[in-house]
């Protein structure tokens, strides 16, 4: 076939919603992708630091970090969009006040309030009930905001207790930020969640900037997605595929609807587009 790119929504996706885990024959058909000369990247809204475990495992050279805030690519940050310092710290003082989680995203690690710690601390025990929590963290490269440093960042993930205080939220956004529903660990939270980064900053601009970098057309790109924050991904690939366990939103808006991340999903759509 002729040159290709692919691009991997990574939760409820590549990650099996059931097992937490990556299929091995989604492994097998990647890396037989890039063998047939395909270019793969991870496009997700995990920080840099979180997607590496899995860029690692797949052992895929490329990963569109923070939704689109950041390129990397064989181990190497191309550019990132980081939001002003003031900004996050007027967002997160207001979260707080409103009495809302959050975690800012950084190309290092994931620094979370105390409410929102807690919540990852109850929640991992579950997901990953042979490994310590504090591997786990490590693993996620998640800290706790005592130790945030400054570093430059590149998108904050929020969620309210109800939709009344994030409508009150959503009021008080500046013009300078992109925000999207949250896909992912937050699409439980529906509109009670989200992801801010900067204005114009999506999983689908860092997917053109992509194809720019290669000098490559739309119509050689193939994604991957399940939920609302991979609209922007079926919107500039040639080829939207959506996860049989997505929402019914990313379905409508796919050229195609595979099985589910638990049965094979990624592996027979890439068989049924003869990428493999």
């Amino acid at each position: 076939m002729n040159e290709c790119f692919l691009f991997f929504d990574m939760d409820g996706t590549l990650i099996s919603p059931k097992s937490h885990h990556v299929l091995s024959s989604s492994i097998q058909a990647i890396q037989q992708a890039e063998w047939n000369g395909c270019h793969v990247f991870l496009c997700t809204g995990r920080g840099y630091g979180m997607a590496l475990e899995y860029q690692q495992e797949i052992e895929m050279p490329g990963i569109i970090f923070s939704n689109g805030a950041g390129i990397a690519y064989q181990g190497r940050i191309l550019e990132t969009h980081d939001i002003d310092p003031n900004t996050v710290h007027q967002m997160i003082s207001l979260i707080s006040a409103l009495g809302g989680g959050y975690q800012i995203l950084s190309t290092s690690y994931i620094y979370q309030n105390e409410k929102e710690h807690h919540r990852f601390a109850q929640r991992f025990p579950q997901e990953y009930p042979d490994i310590s929590i504090e591997e786990v963290f490590r693993r996620k490269a998640m800290r706790s905001m005592d130790e945030y440093k400054g570093e430059a960042i590149q998108k904050i993930d929020f969620n309210f207790e109800n939709e009344l205080t994030a409508d009150l939220f959503f009021a008080r956004l500046p013009a300078s930020l992109e925000t999207v529903l949250s896909g992912g660990y937050y699409a439980k939270f529906g509109r009670r969640g989200g992801e801010l980064m900067t204005e114009g900053t999506t999983k689908g601009q860092g997917i053109r900037r992509v194809l720019e970098m290669f000098s490559a057309h739309r119509h050689d790109a193939y994604c991957f997605g399940d939920s609302m924050n991979d609209l922007t991904m079926m919107q500039e690939c040639g080829t939207g595929i959506a996860m049989g366990n997505g929402t019914e939103e990313i379905k409508k808006s796919a050229d195609y609807v595979t099985d589910d991340a638990d049965h094979d999903g990624i592996f027979n759509a890439m068989k049924h587009f003869h990428i493999i």
